[in-house]
């Protein structure tokens, strides 16, 4: 039974992902469609990034091959910075949404120091750093996706989508020139999407290296969240490009007020 198209190319990504090669004929039979339209698919993937063209199918790109966790763990202090000026987003709010990401784990780890929270997460990094005692911490359940220590599927998002929060905090593989902040997993997508959905108040937490990356998927457009936080690297030519699309708040070393 044939598929539409754009299910059909994030199976060929995930094809991709798990074997790094894909041959166009057997995507054609498997499809049930033209070698043209296969042809199509392969050109629009490299096109994005995300596949390189060879003869008789396509490779996976070396630009778009997701960062290990141990590599994205990486500007920590970058990412300390964003995570202390987040805290001061939080206001009054009592329920709270942490997505997966090293980023949002390490607010996290900062809110261990904070008042107490009901707080609801996909991230199995961010459920191990939580401290039980002083919050309610959720997990949400799902399907284990072990490069980004994260929680898919259909569990996770039924689960994200039994809670109304009243902020919610995202991570991102980038925002290069795309209509809002994207990701690079299909599986993290549509708990990404929940979460959008579910909130009264929406952030993401990018270091300034995601100014120049971009994934394949688009989780929500810019009008749909509050704003960027990101740190003090950010070049004034990328805040005043993206500012007019969507508030960008830049950290500062020295930018930290307890709120406990």
């Amino acid at each position: 039974m044939k598929i539409p198209t754009f299910e059909r190319r994030n199976e060929i990504i995930r094809m991709l992902q798990e074997h790094g090669y894909v041959k166009a004929q057997m995507l054609a039979k498997q499809y049930q469609v033209s070698m043209e339209t296969i042809r199509k698919d392969l050109t629009f993937l490299e096109a994005a990034g995300i596949a390189h063209r060879e003869y008789g199918g396509a490779s996976l790109s070396r630009q778009d091959i997701e960062q290990t966790l141990p590599v994205r763990m990486g500007h920590g202090s970058r990412k300390k910075e964003i995570a202390r000026c987040a805290l001061g987003f939080l206001e009054d709010a009592k329920v709270v949404f942490l997505d997966a990401g090293t980023t949002v784990h390490e607010l996290a780890k900062l809110l261990n120091d904070y008042r107490p929270l009901d707080i609801v997460t996909n991230s199995l990094l961010a459920w191990e750093s939580l401290d039980a005692e002083r919050h309610n911490v959720f997990l949400t359940g799902g399907k284990k996706r072990e490069k980004n220590r994260s929680l898919t599927g259909s569990w996770c998002v039924q689960a994200i989508e039994s809670v109304h929060a009243d902020i919610c905090f995202l991570g991102t593989s980038g925002i290069l020139d795309r209509k809002g902040p994207t990701t690079h997993s299909y599986q993290e997508l549509e708990a990404k999407k929940a979460m959008v959905r579910q909130s009264e108040r929406i952030y993401v937490l990018a270091d300034s290296d995601k100014f120049r990356e971009s994934g394949f998927h688009t989780m929500c457009l810019w009008e749909e969240i509050d704003g960027i936080i990101t740190d003090g690297s950010l070049s004034a030519k990328a805040y005043e490009h993206y500012e007019k699309n969507v508030p960008i708040w830049m950290a500062q070393e020295d930018e930290y007020e307890e709120n406990r």
